[in-house]
């Protein structure tokens, strides 16, 4: 699909009528598949697009009088899958985006199309689509908090008692927010620097407010990665404790049957002892290792080591 902007209007038109030589601007949205044939892009411009295909990560490439940009998108249903990625070329009176999902672009025109009072420019056109990127990333972001809050209250209130799986995945899914931010700083920085002049300069500073929200965002990140490592170390905590209690309880129940153990090992010797023709001999034992039980249960029990 091809559209020209004239006088701040845009129209969708034919690839027939595309003339590139001439003085208007044009934008075009292709998928990977019209990109190898379409005739609106020339070959270099469809090489640099080739190389940069398999590339996963955000970028800005800029070469003489041209600009391209990578940028990745979230699935915020699934945040650990696979980015889809947005190719953007631009140009004096060029611009065109490659993805194989055309409908977020696709919204951005149709605001300037359904309101006559916007006037419609590349600058406006890449800068709502990078805003649009990131419009869901703030309540995105609340739901991981409220994730890890009600995982700490559960914690808590022992109604888990694992929740390992459950901090691993959150952690994988702030470390890739934390790269995704880190990269789209990178693109946002190089747009800021403008070398081709391609951006409008009096539209520069909502790039500046884009990449203040940004900030925002990746320090939101890196504050609910500290929150999930808090809740990791009192869960670590709980274990700790737990396991104490149990080798407390252990420590206990040895020490209780240390003295029964010396005693069944005194008498277990092959010797003639006195006590051996004595009638009482056999009760007597036993009460002493009953008095030995009962005196270190009590003596365990004031001492509060269960």
């Amino acid at each position: 699909m091809i559209w020209i902007i004239r006088d701040g209007r845009i129209q969708e038109i034919p690839a027939s009528e595309v003339d590139r030589e001439s003085a208007a601007n044009y934008l075009g949205i292709f998928t990977f598949e019209e990109l190898l044939e379409h005739p609106f892009i020339f070959k270099n411009e469809r090489d640099l697009f080739l190389d940069q295909r398999n590339d996963k990560y955000a970028k800005f490439e800029s070469g003489e009088g041209w600009d391209f940009i990578r940028l990745n998108l979230l699935h915020y249903e699934d945040i650990t899958a696979d980015f889809e990625r947005v190719s953007i070329y631009m140009r004096k009176g060029i611009m065109f985006f490659v993805t194989e999902r055309p409908l977020p672009v696709m919204k951005i025109i149709g605001r300037f199309s359904s309101d006559e009072t916007k006037k419609v420019t590349f600058t406006k056109l890449l800068y709502y689509f990078m805003d649009q990127m990131t419009e869901k990333d703030s309540d995105y972001l609340d739901q991981i908090e409220q994730e890890i809050a009600e995982l700490e209250d559960d914690l808590m209130k022992e109604i888990r008692k694992s929740c390992v799986k459950e901090i691993s995945a959150l952690r994988k899914k702030l470390m890739i927010l934390k790269h995704y931010y880190e990269q789209l700083f990178e693109v946002v920085d190089e747009i800021q620097e403008n070398e081709n002049q391609i951006i409008d300069p009096g539209f520069m500073r909502y790039f500046k407010i884009f990449d203040n929200r940004l900030d925002r965002l990746y320090h939101s990140v890196l504050s609910l990665r500290d929150y999930v490592t808090q809740v990791r170390e009192a869960y670590q905590a709980e274990v700790d404790i737990s396991l104490n209690s149990i080798m407390k309880l252990f420590t206990v129940i040895a020490a209780i049957f240390m003295p029964l153990t010396l005693v069944v090992g005194w008498y277990g010797m092959n010797l003639r002892m006195p006590e051996f023709s004595w009638n009482y001999g056999y009760p007597f034992v036993i009460l002493i290792c009953f008095i030995i039980s009962v005196s270190s249960l009590i003596y365990f029990k004031k001492n509060n080591w269960f």
